[in-house]
């Protein structure tokens, strides 16, 4: 579903998101810039897209009467100056607290789901990873709100990604995979835009293999990748991608896009 109102940086995007041999790396951003502001925060997603980063990731929780938040935590006692579930919450009361960043209150609320996809449509992508039971209503609000190509779905089986596809295939995904085996599976079951792979089995014949079924390829950064870039070692990210692993997650995403346009694998 295309927009009038996308923007040319989410055009290209978009076409290298679905272009899975394109020499362009894909940067995700761990839970929006939270080394500047509080993590899965409106102001952290607002930076990714100010910075030009390709994608954000984000958590997506159920209140108790059923409102879809982003909170990465079942509780909200790390990110707030509040404790308790967040599906014990109302919506109303959760919408009380702050969110803290580096021990500090701050003036952020809670993100609901469809503050996130309307700041991002047409703007950034969306990981949703989905730490709730209400899938379909998240489903409903991804057609509610338009944002189709906007956002994808990070699933940990196939037949999930065959049932979410089979009732809307205009809805993209992300699959976890821990083996080569899990992703030979995969392709047997359906198809996907991209798939999540492990340090265990980022060898080129998997990474050919999903490619040539028309995904991209998906690895964190995050840990000791990450912990050896921000020390200096920017080429641990080479290490990373050497195999033809195509999209990153990570907790430094400008320090990931200094590496990848001094290796000429970003946009020119």
């Amino acid at each position: 579903m295309s927009n009038a109102k996308e923007t040319a940086r989410f055009k290209e995007i978009n076409k290298a998101f679905l272009s899975p041999h394109s020499k362009i790396v894909l940067i995700a951003s761990h839970r929006g810039i939270h080394h500047e502001f509080p993590e899965n925060s409106m102001a952290a997603f607002k930076k990714a897209i100010e910075l030009g980063i390709d994608i954000i990731e984000i958590d997506v929780r159920h209140t108790q009467d059923d409102s879809l938040v982003i909170m990465h935590d079942a509780t909200v006692d790390r990110m707030t100056n509040g404790k308790g579930r967040v599906d014990e919450f109302t919506f109303s009361a959760l919408r009380k607290l702050r969110l803290t960043f580096n021990g500090q209150v701050t003036e952020e609320k809670i993100p609901t789901l469809e503050e996130v996809l309307t700041l991002a449509k047409g703007k950034i992508l969306v990981d949703l990873d989905i730490k709730t039971n209400c899938l379909p209503r998240v489903m409903q609000l991804v057609q509610q709100t338009q944002t189709e190509n906007t956002c994808f779905f990070f699933l940990s089986k196939d037949f999930h990604d065959k049932m979410l596809k089979e009732k809307n295939p205009e809805l993209r995904t992300l699959v976890r995979t821990r083996s080569e085996a899990d992703v030979d599976a995969l392709f047997s079951v359906t198809k996907t835009e991209a798939v999540h792979i492990d340090e265990k089995h980022n060898i080129e014949a998997v990474t050919n293999k999903i490619r040539n079924n028309g995904a991209r390829v998906w690895i964190n950064a995050l840990g000791e990748v990450d912990k050896k870039a921000a020390a200096g070692d920017l080429e641990a990210y080479g290490e990373l991608i050497k195999n033809g692993a195509n999209m990153i997650q990570t907790d430094y995403p400008a320090l990931l896009l200094k590496y990848l346009k001094s290796k000429g694998l970003y946009y020119n």
